[in-house]
């Protein structure tokens, strides 16, 4: 049990360090590199969340599976759409064409999946006290 709420507390440090690079790339305009950093947060949230579950989740693929999967589960299908702007935003990471106007409004849909996310690991934790 020490090793996995380990594994989870070093998960959301990494998300949360990396949504605050993505803070301070946004800022700058650079929105490719901010695109990575929103995309680690994501990928971060999902893999601790995934734990719970007992699967570490490592391939893109199997992330977004499981995505839909949580979106299912908690009758919600919105998770898994903000999630497919995770996905522009990844790509956006390596391609780099979103301007600023697309960026913020995809970006802000992917900040509203990290705090749905957020309080699905938290509530998990929470079960676990």
């Amino acid at each position: 049990m020490i090793n996995f709420l380990e594994d989870i507390d070093k998960k959301k440090k990494l998300a949360e360090f990396y949504y605050n690079n993505f803070k301070k790339f946004r800022e700058n305009n650079k929105f490719s590199k901010a695109s990575e950093f929103l995309w680690g947060c994501i990928n971060n949230l999902v893999y601790a969340i995934g734990l719970f579950y007992g699967k570490k989740l490592s391939v893109h693929r199997e992330i977004r599976d499981f995505v839909k999967e949580l979106s299912l589960s908690y009758k919600n299908e919105k998770i898994y759409r903000l999630f497919l702007s995770a996905e522009e935003i990844h790509a956006n990471f390596f391609h780099d064409f979103m301007d600023r106007e697309q960026f913020i409004l995809v970006s802000t849909e992917v900040e509203e999946l990290i705090n749905t996310l957020s309080k699905i690991l938290d509530e998990k934790l929470s079960e676990i006290k």
